[in-house]
């Protein structure tokens, strides 16, 4: 009898250590649903060796001049996560070059945002450029491209980084002009995002800082 109760106590005890392991391996990271930005109320992201790519193409657009201007929503207010964070409606590009078409014009229009998408971890977040659209024309070849662009956010050194690979943007028109099939562009191809944009805040603002919960 003593024998019994012995090993029905054994398996009790590694039954439920199998459970609180199962558990513990079971249990997600904590993972953030709000953040609030601070700081602004001005945003003024400088483009650093900005590019596009539209990857099945090949092909890649450089511009020596990409910035993102506009306003913190709100500083200081937490949000949830994916939610607004700033608007960039001042948009301006120039300089921007293809090794075949030659000089080209990107047009962005509308107002862009700028959102926290995840996690801070020391002063890094995940981030995402919304309502992401321009316009792109050359001599023979014109098309849109919208969507967003997926990246991460550091409030240390104020630098939007854009992820490696597809970034999250389309070509979302018909390119229309006689050069666009022999560069290969189509249609619902993904761009690639290359270089960064480091927040240089306007006189009277200061640094977009980013806290989650």
């Amino acid at each position: 009898m003593k024998l019994f109760n012995k090993r029905k106590t054994s398996g009790l005890v590694a039954a439920a250590a199998i459970v609180l392991t199962t558990l513990a391996m079971g249990s997600p990271a904590h993972a953030a649903t709000t953040y609030t930005p601070s700081g602004g109320p001005g945003a003024n992201f400088v483009g650093n060796s900005v590019s596009f790519t539209a990857t099945a193409a090949g092909q890649t657009l450089t511009c020596s001049t990409f910035n993102l201007a506009g306003t913190i929503v709100s500083p200081g207010a937490s949000r949830a996560i994916g939610a607004n964070g700033g608007n960039l409606g001042s948009l301006t590009s120039s300089g921007c070059t293809n090794p075949i078409a030659g000089s080209t014009t990107v047009t962005p229009t509308g107002t862009w945002g700028v959102t926290i998408t995840g996690d801070e971890v020391g002063s890094v977040s995940p981030a995402r450029l919304t309502n992401v659209v321009a316009t792109v024309s050359a001599a023979g070849c014109t098309f849109n491209v919208g969507g967003v662009v997926n990246g991460s956010f550091n409030d240390s050194t104020q630098v939007f980084t854009p992820v490696s690979g597809a970034s999250g943007l389309t070509i979302t028109s018909n390119p229309s002009g006689f050069l666009c099939p022999i560069l290969g562009l189509a249609k619902n191809q993904t761009i690639e995002v290359g270089g960064s944009w480091t927040n240089t805040p306007p006189s009277g603002s200061t640094n977009l800082l980013v806290a989650t919960a």
